[in-house]
């Protein structure tokens, strides 16, 4: 039999699309605060959101005789028409939040606005309004959620630890709170503070503030505007990269989204720069025409849709690139990770706990704020979210032991940071902030293997063997790529064994070879016959390519897949320039100049540093000179 639901079970059941646990209430009515235009709120919980929720802003509010009808399903003041759907401006709009929680919750909403002279307090249990009356409160609105599903025991049963949905809730605000660095969003905990962001706009200063200054070491600001599209945000120095994805926090137009086309852009630009398993670190806020990208795909508006995938993927790419040409970029030694000459004991990396000392984040340096100008923290401390709000990583509370203050300690680092206040800049746009390493100073090589460099304010040492790699590897790829190769007549051909797979898979490989620059055929007996190599490498140079090129080939890889044939071109670079080789003057002068025409010269092809740089701030802090 066909029946049609009755109201209460038909709001439960297209709740259940909207609010499956605290965090999805708590993301809706943060939206409506900041779509309010709010630039204060407080979200305060209890017991992971299941019995307490409260977020309360200094927005416009909602007129008194249009407060109750906020309760009723598709009613909303952010769009008028479907066609207004081809260009969301606002955060909500299907006019579902209100309805939905106060369909599986008790829910109290006290509202006010500009000139009124008092609020309205709407109480909603189920979807039943139990008051609607005038109250005195402050311009804004509260909106008070508790029991979440207490009229549904199927779904309250499905929720985890108070400290799971906790540590959800952190995120989810923590993550918005970066994306709107203008409004101050104050987070509590259990009747505990967990973190306040400034409201000043400043998003470096927002990422300390939530994540802790462990999280903002390294990182170089993107910036970057092309045709409707601005982006802003911070991205890891590859030598600080991370296990996973966790930390990739991206947003368009406001809305913190899980993109598919954002994350290849921004690993399209680490490109042969990280390890195989590593992931870089990176808060991107896009900013785009809203025509361009749809945002009602997903119930709960967690994925998009862009006009074109390319054009936001490449846009991405070219501007995070750019931030990686930076010298910030370059893998930097730091003091507190090199053994102590004055104690001849290692000095513990940062964010390393002792029985001794407890785990606490390490605040940049002075030379680090100096360099990230306008984004620097100003903040004397900022833990990590976890930390401040009073719980562990399991979201067990605990209380913090009271630690002695070192005054003289504390009033240099005051010292530093005004001097660094007094002498902060801007950044300048990503254009200028190429590393141009063919104006350092080159002093020597240290052990064979490491050519070093300096500048005014850095040392450097470059590794050889990585660097060759990197020459070697972008000029094969590029005479690959040529349609003119240069290619050099050997005076007596040599002749290279293989094996048997090799020889009978002739057909895919043996045209690659020529596009690099070889002239090669088959000689009999498992032999090819060499008459030219590429005009850049010697002949030892050529017969260990070769010699590399066919093991890889006893694989039988699929060279029809243009990356594959990189990864084997990667791997047999072997022949490069060693480490322990003596190197002449001219030749680190024309490795040199090779690796400045490089694209990436910044990393060898299986992604490690071919630079490492050293600040002359660190080096006079190890000398007890700061």
């Amino acid at each position: 039999m066909i029946r049609i639901l009755d109201k209460s079970t038909a709001d439960k059941i297209a709740a259940g699309e909207v609010i499956d646990r605290p965090v999805s209430i708590i993301k809706e009515l943060l939206e409506n605060s900041l779509d309010a235009d709010a630039t204060s709120i407080t979200v305060e919980i209890k017991n992971g959101g299941k019995s307490y929720i409260r977020v309360t802003d200094n927005g416009c509010g909602i007129e008194g005789d249009q407060a109750e009808l906020a309760f009723t399903r598709h009613a909303t003041s952010k769009i008028s028409t479907a066609q207004d759907l081809d260009a969301i401006h606002t955060l909500g709009f299907r006019g579902e939040a209100l309805a939905s929680i106060c369909a599986v919750a008790r829910v109290e909403l006290i509202t006010r606005t500009d000139g009124a002279k008092t609020g309205r307090k709407i109480s909603v249990e189920g979807s039943q309004v139990l008051e609607n009356n005038a109250t005195g409160c402050p311009e804004g609105t509260t909106v008070t959620v508790r029991d979440l599903f207490y009229n549904v025991p199927a779904r309250q049963k499905f929720l985890a630890s108070d400290s799971a949905e906790t540590r959800r809730i952190v995120d989810m605000v923590s993550r918005l709170s970066l994306a709107y660095g203008d409004v101050k969003i104050t987070l509590i905990n259990n009747g505990k503070h967990v973190f306040s962001t400034r409201g000043n706009g400043n998003i470096y200063n927002n990422i300390v503030t939530v994540y802790g200054n462990e999280a903002g070491k390294d990182l170089l600001p993107v910036e970057g505007a092309m045709s409707g599209y601005i982006l802003k945000g911070f991205v890891s120095a590859p030598s600080a990269s991370s296990p996973s994805r966790s930390r990739q926090i991206f947003c368009v137009n406001g809305r913190i989204v899980s993109s598919k086309v954002m994350e290849k852009g921004l690993e399209a630009a680490y490109k042969e720069k990280l390890f195989h398993g590593r992931f870089p670190v990176a808060f991107l806020f896009l900013s785009m025409p809203a025509e361009k990208v749809d945002v009602n795909v997903h119930p709960t508006k967690k994925e998009i849709r862009f006009d074109d995938d390319f054009e936001v993927e490449d846009f991405i790419e070219r501007n995070v690139q750019r931030a990686l040409t930076a010298k910030e970029a370059l893998p930097q030694i730091r003091s507190e990770n090199i053994r102590s000459a004055a104690t001849g004991s290692p000095d513990i990396p940062a964010g390393t706990a002792t029985a001794q000392e407890p785990l606490r984040p390490a605040a940049p340096s002075p030379a680090v704020a100096e360099e990230r100008g306008g984004y620097a923290s100003r903040s004397i401390s900022a833990a990590p979210a976890g930390e401040k709000q009073g719980c562990d990583r399991d979201g067990a509370e605990h209380e913090y032991e009271e630690h002695q203050v070192d005054i003289k300690s504390l009033l240099s680092s005051m010292r530093e940071r005004h001097d660094n206040e007094e002498r902060a800049i801007h950044p300048e746009p990503a254009e200028n902030m190429y590393f141009d390493f063919r104006e350092l100073d080159y002093t020597g090589t240290l052990f064979n293997t490491y050519i070093m460099a300096s500048d005014e304010d850095d040392f450097y040492l470059i590794d050889q063997h990585a660097a060759h790699e990197r020459v070697f590897y972008e000029k094969l790829l590029n005479q690959y790529n040529s349609a003119e190769k240069s290619s050099q007549q050997l005076l007596l051909p040599i002749n290279i064994g293989v094996s048997v797979n090799v020889t009978a898979s002739e057909e895919t490989w043996i045209d690659d070879l020529r596009a690099m620059g070889y002239d090669i055929e088959f000689f009999g007996n498992n032999t090819y016959i060499v008459r030219e190599i590429p005009a850049f490498m010697d002949i030892s140079e050529a017969e260990a390519f070769l010699s590399d090129f066919f093991s890889a080939l006893d694989d039988k890889p699929d060279l029809t897949d243009r990356r594959m044939l990189e990864k084997i071109i990667m791997k047999s670079c072997k022949s490069a320039v060693k480490g322990g080789d003596v190197l002449s003057f001219q030749e680190i002068d024309s490795l040199i100049k090779d690796l400045s025409s490089c694209v990436n010269p910044f990393s060898c092809p299986h992604g490690r540093p071919t630079f490492i740089r050293m600040t002359r701030y660190e080096i006079e802090k190890m000398f007890k000179r700061v």
